[in-house]
């Protein structure tokens, strides 16, 4: 492939990264009208936001089997149009039920096709070039989530809230004529496995699923959640213990033999709470902690936008001059002070500086963390690692929400708005700072 059709074949996967991804937020401001059309409860609605992010989780591992079995480049392009067809659909739907399914459809497309834009990258760019390429592809997968609610606000306030389905179309025609364009073609991955671990799936999706079940559970009965809870965690184990034993698992167990990757996917699910929870919080903060208007809100995030904008391209540089472990322990360092901004009782000018060095600090290290988690595995186990690296990232950020939703729900009864969202930040704060001693033995190499 030359260096032309190179370019344009990464810039395809991050314009279509950048398309599912934004999915995952859009909705999210359009609840509020919907609830009031429909006549449904805010519990029911919020089943658009779980339902998306639960299959994206339990999708991703599906993306390498997929990929050696059909080819990588066939696959992700099939799922684009698909995403496309079905947004459309449901920007026309006037059915609750078509919406939710097509919802899920959205969160299927998402959850295989961004491991799958991830290792395409990783075998298409140049080596010695790679931490800059990831840094470019890196700019979709973390500005979608902070764009889509801005972009979505707009099509709220001035048209039909159905059109939030349609954010993504346009992305998603553009890297589709770019893939026709360049026509890339699918490379050797690893062996083909003969047959999918349909009851592994299937035992992935019961986990994912009580995640989104244990808040509403928690609602009812502290004790009935701390009895889900351990159930979880039997679960849990018994997952694991038929990964190591089942001839085809879903999930390699054999990742985890390679300590540098294990501890890469401890930084990668903090990443994911941190980034989701961030999204989540930080509007709160503003309109419902301190009172502040809607316009001062997306002027502060615009700002932060800009501000991870330049991390993005800045990162890059860096990580293919000096090392990649470096990079991610600046960043986690700095959301960690972030985090404790947005915590200080200093007023705006604290909380404006916090989400400018957050967007900043996530900027920092993604491209990192994805350049280290990529040659912490050998060549041959490559599409199965950032598949379950993409996986980890998901999980954290449906398991920071719901994590963020019960403490948030239980602090409001005993603490004013403003500080329960505080020592939330606290909390963030801290466990980004618990992970740099695994950031920091993240760069040995098992190439």
């Amino acid at each position: 492939m030359s260096a032309r059709a190179s370019r344009m074949s990464i810039a395809a996967l991050g314009i279509g990264s950048f398309a599912v991804v934004m999915s995952a937020t859009t909705i999210n401001v359009a609840i509020a009208p919907m609830m009031e059309e429909f006549g449904i409860s805010h519990r029911l609605a919020q089943s658009f936001s779980s339902v998306f992010l639960g299959l994206t989780v339990v999708c991703a591992p599906l993306a390498a089997w997929l990929a050696d079995r059909f080819g990588a480049w066939r696959v992700f392009s099939r799922l684009l149009l698909v995403y496309l067809l079905v947004s459309v659909a449901a920007g026309l739907s006037d059915s609750f039920a078509a919406m939710l399914g097509v919802r899920g459809l959205q969160g299927l497309c998402a959850g295989i096709m961004q491991p799958l834009s991830l290792f395409l990258v990783l075998e298409t760019s140049d080596p010695a070039r790679q931490g800059r390429t990831l840094s470019m592809f890196s700019l979709g997968v973390v500005m979608a989530p902070a764009l889509g609610p801005t972009l979505a606000g707009f099509v709220v306030e001035y048209s039909d809230w159905r059109y939030t389905f349609w954010l993504g179309v346009p992305p998603a025609l553009l890297a589709l004529g770019l893939i026709v364009w360049c026509r890339p073609g699918d490379s050797a991955g690893g062996p083909a496995n003969g047959r999918l671990d349909f009851a592994g799936l299937g035992f992935l999706a019961v986990l994912v699923g009580m995640v989104f079940v244990w808040p509403v559970v928690l609602e009812e009965s502290v004790w009935l959640a701390c009895g889900l809870a351990l159930t979880w965690c039997a679960l849990l184990r018994c997952f694991w213990l038929r990964l190591r034993r089942h001839e085809q698992p879903l999930i390699d167990p054999q990742l985890l033999s390679h300590p540098a990757f294990a501890r890469g996917l401890l930084v990668t699910l903090v990443y994911g709470i941190g980034m989701y929870g961030s999204i989540f919080l930080i509007p709160l903060l503003l309109q419902h902690g301190l009172n502040h208007s809607a316009v001062i809100t997306g002027n502060l995030l615009l700002l932060g936008g800009l501000a991870l904008a330049a991390s993005i391209a800045l990162s890059g540089r860096l990580v293919d001059r000096f090392s990649s472990q470096l990079v991610v322990l600046i960043g986690l360092g700095c959301f960690a002070l972030s985090n404790l901004l947005l915590a200080w009782p200093g007023g705006l000018w604290s909380v404006g500086l916090g989400i400018i060095i957050s967007r900043f600090a996530l900027g920092m290290i993604i491209p990192g963390l994805y350049t280290s988690m990529a040659r912490a595995v050998p060549e041959p186990m490559l599409r199965r690692g950032t598949a379950v690296t993409t996986m980890t990232r998901q999980a954290g950020g449906a398991l920071g929400i719901a994590l963020i939703g019960a403490l948030l729900a239980a602090l409001s009864q005993s603490a004013a708005a403003d500080v329960s969202y505080r020592i939330l930040f606290v909390l963030l704060a801290l466990m980004f700072l618990a992970v740099l001693p695994a950031a920091r033995s993240m760069g040995r190499s098992s190439r």
